[in-house]
């Protein structure tokens, strides 16, 4: 996998993530008899379906609309790490801290699932680079000894 294309799939996976984090922690399901929002995270088994769909559902579906558009190689060895990495740090942390649900908030939630996403790419990104080379300049090396 090319190096562009691990980035590519980093990026299109934070930014899934805090999209579908922001989508569904905003969806009122009612309201309590005090009044307050009840959402998806309101219950615990709620809470840990989503943290395990969200990762899970944004892996899966941006691995398909790459290969299914030609963008870029995908592969679930990275699309599901990074999702899960980034769901939990960048993103449920900046949920849970929130001030407000204003758009800027939200907006800025999105933002910081993208730089996520390609934060935990960067080390699948390494990778890759060093396994496309090959290991040229050692057996270069070991020629010149001879």
């Amino acid at each position: 996998m090319k190096v562009k294309d691990v980035f590519l799939n980093g990026l299109s996976v934070g930014i899934s993530v805090a999209l579908l984090m922001v989508i569904l922690s905003h969806i009122p399901l009612g309201t309590t008899s005090e009044g307050n929002k009840i959402t998806l995270f309101y219950h615990w088994s709620g809470a840990l379906l989503v943290s395990i769909g969200i990762p899970f559902i944004s892996a899966y579906f941006v691995r398909k609309k790459i290969a299914e558009r030609n963008f870029a190689e995908s592969s679930f060895k990275l699309t599901i790490p990074v999702a899960y990495l980034t769901f939990l740090l960048p993103v449920l942390g900046a949920s849970a801290g929130a001030p407000n649900s204003d758009l800027d908030t939200l907006a800025l939630i999105v933002l910081l699932g993208a730089i996520g996403g390609t934060f935990w790419s960067t080390p699948f990104a390494i990778w890759s680079y060093f396994k496309s080379r090959g290991n040229e300049s050692i057996s270069g090396m070991v020629g010149e000894e001879e």
